[in-house]
């Protein structure tokens, strides 16, 4: 309410928009490059790799299949998307076999390079092995790789805990600290980041990340989740009979029900 009746008080002048702003250098390099022959701007070194041939769709045919089944809230850069097809160390490259120097990193989460040799085969060997095992059983993976990272943690960090993203690593560093220390306040600095669940977005300083929802849950008793489907199921199966008997044919003096009505019950 502060924020809606400050726009309206103040003028825009007062408080203007603003603007992307880049480095000094990079302004400097644009202006550099602007009029200058292609031919002349610095090229990336020569890289002995080429990727197979790809055979797949097209980045437009790709682009239909995103809009058409998934979440518009999975953005992608330029009005062109970029269609990633292989990767090897530090480059990507496109459907026609362009190259590209990553240095977004997969939002830094692939500090080693693209197919690392390493990486790929230590990932085909565990599969090859055993793909998912559940922590309610032993496996030496996990506590192999809990070791060695802890090794190199300083002091008494010697307890590691796993988990998929930032974002849930983000919920479990708040969740323990409100559990250690009592406090439920999370101090979070202007335009930073932390995750987009619920929590996380409560900590994240940016518009683009949060959504304008209360962070609340209503918990009710399991056995009222059971009532409501089986009275949903026993209104279903009524009104099924009810087709049924108006959709059945008699033959012989035995009731059949037609084969619509059949499946529909079995669904």
């Amino acid at each position: 309410m502060q924020r809606f009746l400050a726009r309206s008080v103040f003028s825009e002048r007062e408080f203007p928009r603003w603007k992307r702003c880049f480095s000094s250098l990079a302004e400097a390099q644009k202006e550099a490059y602007n009029g200058v022959d292609v031919a002349d701007v610095p090229k990336i070194p020569p890289f002995d790799f080429s990727p197979p041939p790809y055979d797949g769709p097209t980045a437009d045919e790709i682009l239909a299949k995103r809009k058409e089944f998934l979440s518009p809230s999975m953005f992608y850069f330029y009005k062109k998307p970029l269609n990633v097809v292989a990767g090897k160390r530090q480059y990507l490259f496109d459907e026609k076999g362009r190259r590209y120097l990553d240095a977004f990193g997969g939002i830094a989460t692939v500090s080693c390079g693209h197919c690392h040799p390493d990486v790929v085969d230590a990932i085909v060997s565990q599969t090859n092995r055993l793909q998912h095992s559940t922590i309610l059983y032993l496996n030496r993976a996990i506590a192999d790789f809990a070791e060695a990272l802890a090794s190199k943690l300083p002091g008494n960090l010697k307890v590691v805990f796993f988990t998929n993203s930032g974002t849930e690593a983000n919920e479990l560093a708040m969740m323990i600290a409100r559990l250690y220390t009592g406090c439920h306040d999370i101090i979070s600095l202007r335009n930073a980041y932390h995750g987009n669940a619920a929590g996380t977005m409560g900590a994240t300083a940016q518009c683009n990340w949060k959504f304008n929802v209360v962070q609340s849950l209503t918990h009710i008793s399991p056995s009222k989740i059971y009532g409501c489907i089986m009275l949903l199921f026993s209104l279903r199966i009524r009104l099924l009979a009810l087709n049924a008997c108006s959709d059945a044919t008699v033959d012989s003096g035995v009731v059949k029900m037609s084969q619509a009505i059949t499946n529909s019950i079995k669904k």
